[in-house]
């Protein structure tokens, strides 16, 4: 994931990239006390408890579509640095911040030049796409703190009334322009009380928060019916350079919406929330300490009846992101003489999975480590060599090293994408048709699988199918299933097509068109009908545009009650989870871990 914002003049300029390429310690009462981790009740829904599918989650940030906390303010990036007539000083690296990143005063630290800045800002509720419910909720909102000082909000916010700590907010018209938090003064007295532990809510969840709840209802009930939620976007998983536990991110920081990315403590506490399962994503540079921690802090928290997915960071063979460059570089030191250097890199990968997957295994033991984690071995969907390698690691030997396949190893992963990129002259065909292409893009779904005419089992079987069908063949010998940690439609316009293009206008028409739907279903069930089992579709919610359709909705503030009005692709998912229980053996379980019946359509949910 590559994140652009231009904040330097407070301009709408956000630019959100998913490029892909071939498809493809303990943690002490006190202290979760502290951070008001309690949140509601634990427990499955009717739903989810037999569902197949899961899904991503979004970056969190103050611009993408997705808000999925009671307090807003958890989702800024950081402070920017106001003065005369400038935008941003630029002296935010002087900021004089505690530990968790709130200014203990306004004056700079180290900086070798004269101060400028007067004010310092956050950002919330940037750039919101527009639903049928407006960019973002409209009425009044609350900001607390506490400590001394002097904090206000802008942009779109006003303020109606002010008291020590609590300051009542009205936003009477939602723009693109979001809300700003400013402090102008902090500490006035100089005895340590500056202002810290911001919240931004909701008036009607203040009380929820203060309760100690975290997340969102409206954000809940759009999540609550998947089996499991990918957490590598809330990680900041690509290009992760974190590798030591004491500078992970902690419940307590001011930003989660920062480079250091959400706590694990609250992507768990989420999963706990839904009953739902949680893939964790671990940074390919983590020391063996830093996985022993996670996997002690996870093994505490999560539910005993949900599994932990757990995947050595994300697409490590993707030549796109620096951890392909990171895997290579180390497995060309410790393997020269495998094939190339990119079967040096995919070695490696398959190494560090197995030791992480040694060290999970010491923290749970066997009995709770068959039931509640499965490592995960990721690969590229149209070449399952990838997978081979990192299972069988030839050149990895000796006592207690390779093969990989040997160290609990739970599960195989690919990302069997369909509607790749297409052809410029036939888009250009397409869009000179009476219907902008339309009709015509979806038939490319046929000849694309290789077929005339929609086979038996639906459009998409053919190309996906055949990824998954060789990728499950290779895993016979081996005995472990196949898992998709993404996947979906892969319509995406950059860097050929821009926003406006009719390239682009036609792929986002088609995101939406009821065929999506039909498509989906159809690639659903030739997932199951090729041998997969979970699926993790790519991803819950995100605005459409150049860089692609990839979210189930546009926003978390979307309507989707009734079913009907929301997204077709959105239908899709929620019917197929409703109508089709999960499949494999030992997949059924309920909040107490026993079996379950039929999973039962969600209110509201029509199955088709």
């Amino acid at each position: 994931m590559q994140i652009e914002i231009n904040t330097e003049d407070g301009s709408l300029s956000p630019s959100l990239t998913r490029s892909r390429t071939g498809f493809g310690a303990f943690v002490r009462v006190a202290a979760l006390a502290a951070v008001s981790l309690c949140g509601q009740a634990w427990g499955a829904t009717p739903l989810n408890p037999t569902s197949s599918l899961g899904t991503n989650l979004q970056p969190v940030n103050y611009y993408t579509s997705e808000q999925p906390f009671l307090n807003i303010f958890k989702t800024g990036g950081g402070w920017i640095t106001h003065g005369s007539g400038a935008w941003d000083t630029n002296e935010e690296q002087y900021l004089n911040l505690d530990s968790d990143g709130y200014p203990k005063t306004m004056t700079t630290v180290g900086d070798p030049n004269s101060q400028k800045f007067t004010s310092v800002g956050v950002l919330l509720l940037r750039t919101q796409p527009v639903t049928a419910n407006g960019l973002y909720p409209t009425g009044q909102y609350v900001l607390l703190y506490d400590g001394q000082g002097t904090i206000t909000a802008a942009m779109d916010a006003a303020v109606v009334s002010a008291a020590p700590g609590r300051v009542v907010l009205n936003v009477a018209k939602a723009s693109e322009a979001g809300i700003e938090v400013l402090i102008s003064a902090t500490d006035p007295n100089h005895t340590g009380n500056y202002i810290r532990n911001i919240r931004l809510v909701k008036a009607e969840y203040e009380a929820s928060l203060n309760a100690g709840e975290l997340f969102s209802p409206t954000f809940i009930n759009l999540v609550k019916n998947f089996r499991a939620l990918r957490f590598m976007d809330w990680f900041n998983t690509n290009g992760s350079t974190l590798s030591s536990w004491a500078n992970r991110p902690l419940p307590s920081n001011a930003f989660w919406g920062a480079k250091p990315g959400v706590p694990i403590e609250v992507a768990v506490q989420l999963a706990n929330e839904i009953g739902a399962d949680a893939w964790l994503n671990v940074p390919i540079m983590a020391d063996d300490n830093y996985i022993t921690q996670m996997a002690t802090l996870v093994h505490g928290l999560l539910g005993t009846s949900q599994r932990a997915y757990v995947e050595l960071s994300n697409e490590v063979w993707n030549g796109v992101f620096t951890q392909n460059a990171y895997s290579i570089k180390q497995g060309v030191a410790l393997f020269p003489q495998a094939m190339n250097r990119w079967y040096s890199g995919w070695e490696w990968y398959g190494m560090r999975v197995a030791q992480m997957s040694d060290l999970w295994y010491a923290v749970y033991g066997p009995s709770d480590f068959k039931s509640r984690v499965s490592i995960v071995m990721a690969g590229q969907a149209p070449n399952p060599e990838v997978i081979q390698e990192a299972l069988t690691t030839p050149d990895w030997t000796g006592p207690g090293n390779g093969p990989a396949l040997n160290h609990h190893i739970g599960v195989a992963a690919i990302a069997p994408y369909f509607f790749g990129a297409l052809d410029a002259a036939d888009l250009n065909t397409m869009l000179a048709s009476s219907d902008g292409g339309l009709k015509d893009l979806f038939a490319t779904v046929y000849s694309q699988a290789g077929f005339s005419s929609a086979p038996p089992g639906g459009w998409i079987v053919g190309q996906s199918n055949a990824w998954t069908i060789k990728t499950v063949q290779m895993l016979k010998p081996y005995g472990i299933p196949l898992v998709a940690y993404e996947g979906g439609q892969s319509m995406e316009g950059f860097p050929t097509y821009h926003d406006g293009s009719p390239q682009v206008n036609l792929f986002i028409a088609a995101n939406v068109d009821p065929r999506m739907a039909t498509a989906y279903t159809a690639y659903f069930n030739g997932w199951k009908q090729s041998g997969g089992t979970l699926f993790m579709q790519f991803t819950d919610s995100g605005a459409a545009g150049q860089f692609g359709e990839w979210g189930a909705l546009t926003s978390s503030f979307q309507p989707v009650s009734p079913l009907s009005v929301a997204p077709p692709k959105w239908q899709a998912i929620q019917n197929f989870m409703a109508s089709t229980p999960c499949w494999w053996a030992g997949c059924s379980r309920s909040a107490n871990g026993a079996p379950t019946p039929t999973p039962q359509a969600p209110s509201g949910l029509k199955v088709q």
